[in-house]
């Protein structure tokens, strides 16, 4: 039995029939030779599975860290316009944005003049960005100028862009500026320029800001925001 020997055959129909005399254990060996291929094959596709299982989960959670923190950042800009717009004010024009006070015999009601979230209000879909926005004033009018940048330069950016004066009690007055040069069509960036008028009957110091609204040729809302003239007046 030690000396068992399997013969193993090679026959070619143009060549002579070639044989190889190997022993058990070498037969054993290359049986547990390719069991540990199979073996090593099998744990590396499944770590592979896993790492990139692993890794997919991670890209979703940084999507969502993402999102968490573009949400955060907006409210963090919402109340810093907050922050500014109290700092600007003196105690006078804040009584002016207050509740107008009505003194009766036994009562004191207070009726709010001026609705913050509305003056205040805030909308970004971080579709279209303004920059340098600055005002002029050059005679009787106001010189608007401001960088809109088309955020996803994917796809070509189309709308027009609106402006709004916001007085010191808080009323907005739409502005008649020129239609062409609110509208754009933009890959990626275009710096607006317009100029318009005050209302009748009204001076610099009746206003508080302006908001700057972009709008879609679809007729989508993807900016808005109020910036005190403080901020912006040259």
């Amino acid at each position: 039995m030690g000396n068992t020997k399997y013969n193993v055959l090679f026959m070619r129909d143009d060549d002579t029939v070639k044989r190889y005399r190997l022993s058990p254990f070498w037969l054993r060996v290359l049986f547990w030779v390719v069991f540990m291929l199979a073996v090593c094959a099998g744990a590396g596709a499944w770590a592979g599975y896993t790492f990139w299982s692993e890794n997919d989960q991670l890209k979703q959670e940084k999507i969502e860290l993402q999102k968490a923190l573009n949400d955060a950042s907006v409210q963090l800009e919402r109340l810093e316009n907050v922050n500014k717009i109290l700092d600007s004010y003196d105690p006078n024009e804040l009584q002016s944005l207050l509740a107008a006070v009505p003194v009766e015999e036994k009562r004191v009601e207070s009726t709010p003049v001026v609705d913050l979230n509305k003056l205040l209000f805030y909308k970004n879909l971080m579709r279209a960005g303004v920059e340098n926005v600055k005002v002029r004033k050059s005679g009787d009018s106001l010189a608007l100028s401001f960088d809109l940048n088309n955020l996803q330069t994917a796809s070509a950016l189309s709308g027009l862009a609106t402006v709004e004066l916001i007085e010191n009690n808080g009323k907005g007055v739409q502005i008649k500026a020129n239609r062409n040069d609110m509208s754009f069509h933009i890959q990626r960036f275009k710096v607006v320029r317009t100029r318009f008028g005050l209302p009748s009957g009204k001076s610099l110091k009746d206003v508080y800001g302006i908001r700057l609204m972009i709008t879609t040729k679809k007729g989508e809302l993807i900016f808005s925001e109020v910036y005190p003239l403080s901020r912006v007046l040259n």
